[in-house]
């Protein structure tokens, strides 16, 4: 499908200045709203931000199609529909701050820093800067990532007992279901056909074993970012 005239943006430089401003600016920004959520200074800070950072999260997707017609950018099979696991966690970043669901800030928290913050520092599928999809880009990525570190550290959210086991079925729910759709129309969301080029999937082994190991590896990550709950808590009991 062809957008509007005009060359299309190439994709960016990894590491390149472009890249390290944005991420400054992600870690910036997400340290500076926690940081204000968790100060007595400003009681109403913490759910003003809330409400901005679930308006990021839910326009996020929209927007990306919309930069896309707006930089010349061809809307394929790929992109057109909220498949990838960024997508999923965006939209579970939403429920879990506007509704407090427990499952979605899980489903957040977890895909977030153990997926999501691999793609702000190896970010293959993003356009380089002034584009506007340079923008909607990290307005998605830079934002899960800030959600799952806002959650436990500005509201006080803690995993409940079995959230890395639940989260990691919910994670083969949706591969099951992706790998399906994307073997019918021939797409590949969630990187489950292809390993995206330029990423960390490029030290695994070739298609479709990746997928495998993906999953072993999601595991692992998960545990590993349940530990410093796991810790604390086992301290909580101790000192009582």
């Amino acid at each position: 499908m062809c957008m509007l005239e005009g060359e299309p943006p190439l994709l960016l430089t990894p590491f390149g200045a472009a890249h390290i401003l944005a991420l400054a600016v992600t870690f910036g920004i997400g340290f500076l709203l926690i940081y204000i959520s968790r100060s007595y200074r400003w009681p109403a800070a913490s759910g003003r931000i809330t409400v901005m950072i679930s308006v990021i999260l839910i326009t996020s997707y929209p927007m990306k199609i919309l930069a896309r017609y707006i930089d010349g950018i061809d809307l394929d099979i790929d992109v057109i529909f909220p498949f990838h696991l960024c997508d999923v966690a965006a939209v579970s970043g939403f429920f879990a701050l506007v509704l407090r669901h427990r499952l979605s800030a899980e489903l957040t928290f977890f895909f977030g820093l153990a997926a999501t913050i691999q793609a702000l520092f190896t970010p293959s599928t993003c356009y380089d800067f002034p584009s506007i999809s340079y923008f909607a880009f990290f307005q998605l990525h830079s934002t899960v990532v800030i959600t799952a570190f806002f959650l436990p550290l500005a509201l006080q959210w803690r995993p409940r007992k079995g959230a890395v086991i639940r989260v990691w079925l919910c994670g083969l729910c949706y591969a099951i279901f992706v790998g399906i759709f994307d073997y019918i129309a021939n797409a590949n969301y969630g990187f489950l056909r292809e390993k995206a080029e330029g990423s960390l999937m490029e030290v695994l082994h070739e298609e479709p074993y990746h997928v495998i190991e993906m999953a072993v590896l999601a595991l692992v990550l998960f545990f590993l970012l349940a530990l410093p709950f796991t810790v604390r808590s086992k301290k909580k009991i101790e000192s009582i």
